[in-house]
């Protein structure tokens, strides 16, 4: 049963929307990532019933509705599950907070035991009942190599494919599993930290990782993690195991797309669709982009390297209608490089550093060099064409600023 929607900042989910100016936010999360056309379309359809017909896709591959109310917020959920999309109890629904690398079961060079995996781990989490007081952003991540290399997914338990089997992450420290053993040690580790009490996430606190393995008596066993560098792979256009990648632009989009992408997915495809942590519609078994507009088909759109949030178009923290400066600012974003537009300094669509990270201000964006939308900017109240003159100068390094205005060295 969906219970009354919470305060604003909370991180919304199925059960739990979340009011945001332009009404309630609600998410599902498809069953290991996977989403029928026929699922699709009831999610389009749903969107236009319940919402404003505006359809997000999360940096967790989570599906977000906007313009909701409390009372279409339970109905939505009732569709939900009804479609076999989401759990009726929100406990089990929320455990199950599983990020899987997208190409799992179809890219020949993944590992060949992943898909058992994940439906081991998955039923595990669904039937552990006594699993609580996790937070509510905790995630729990499946990496099993190939073409999405190590890095791509962040989880505050890591479970990674290597060349002896499998590793059970945890903050500092990781721990050798044999594919059988993965689910009961990740239960294990969940129960550990949620006894923990607070806040526990290795994710944001490594150390926790360390203390979890020495309550389940593990920890002379693990060896020190190491630490992938955080580089997702393109998921834009052909991808391994014969499927083809669609990437949304940041910002929403409107349930017709997705109900067209769902008609292309049986007309090119097998008619099912992988939601990707990476902002990507995956088609299985589909070698030709649908000629839909609004969708990244190419590995070098400069979109791809863009993190935008909602903006002033259905929030009231934001200052800015970042979506629509973002779209301005991608033709300058040079090569290789990452750009975050916050609306404000949450920096709710990238929590992470990036290599450039622009705040929403009154009157322009600050300017967080290789950082993050809370850090504290290195100049103030920049215009987009102040902007675009210091991504064509990039990487060029910055003296310090004068008079409110960075000056290239």
């Amino acid at each position: 049963m969906t219970t009354a929607p919470s305060v604003r900042g909370w991180c919304p989910g199925l059960h739990t929307p979340m009011e945001a100016a332009d009404g309630w936010l609600v998410r599902v999360r498809p069953p290991l990532g996977r989403l029928s056309a026929a699922q699709a379309r009831i999610v389009a359809q749903a969107a236009r019933t319940h919402g404003n017909g505006l359809i997000e896709l999360t940096s967790r591959g989570n599906l977000q509705l906007r313009g909701l109310t409390p009372a279409s917020a339970r109905a939505f959920a009732r569709d939900m599950a009804d479609a076999g999309l989401a759990s009726t109890d929100a406990a089990t629904e929320a455990r199950r907070a599983l990020l899987i690398s997208p190409l799992a079961g179809i890219d020949p060079e993944a590992a060949p035991g992943a898909p058992a995996l994940i439906h081991a781990l998955d039923a595990a989490l669904a039937g552990a009942n006594t699993l609580r007081g996790l937070p509510a952003k905790f995630a729990i991540a499946v990496e099993c190599g190939g073409y999405v290399p190590a890095g791509s997914l962040r989880g505050d338990i890591m479970i990674r494919a290597d060349r002896d089997g499998w590793q059970v992450t945890c903050g500092t420290r990781a721990l050798p599993c044999a594919a059988q053993d993965v689910p009961p040690t990740v239960l294990a580790l969940a129960h550990a930290l949620a006894d923990m009490g607070g806040q526990p996430r290795p994710l944001r606190n490594p150390a926790l990782g360390a203390q979890a393995f020495a309550r389940i008596g593990q920890l002379a066993a693990t060896c020190a993690a190491t630490t992938p560098p955080h580089a997702p792979a393109c998921l834009a256009g052909p991808l391994p195991g014969g499927a083809m990648g669609l990437v949304l632009p940041p910002g929403p989009i409107g349930a017709d797309l997705l109900a067209h992408v769902a008609q292309w997915a049986e007309q090119a495809g097998n008619g099912q669709m992988r939601v990707a942590p990476m902002r990507a519609l995956i088609v299985e078994h589909c070698a030709t982009a649908p000629p839909l507009p609004g969708l990244i088909t190419h590995a070098d759109d400069p979109r791809l390297r863009i993190s935008a949030c909602i903006g002033t178009r259905g929030c009231g923290c934001a200052a800015r209608d970042v979506i629509a400066d973002a779209q301005v600012l991608a033709p300058a974003l040079p090569q290789d490089v990452r750009l975050h537009v916050s609306g404000c300094p949450k920096g709710c669509a990238h929590p992470e550093p990036a290599d450039i990270t622009l705040v929403a201000q009154p009157e322009g964006y600050g300017l967080c060099p290789h950082g993050r939308a809370a850090d504290t900017p290195v100049d103030n109240g920049l215009s987009l064409a102040q902007i675009q003159h210091i991504l064509r100068d990039w990487p060029r390094n910055l003296t310090t600023p004068r008079n409110g205005r960075t000056q290239p060295a």
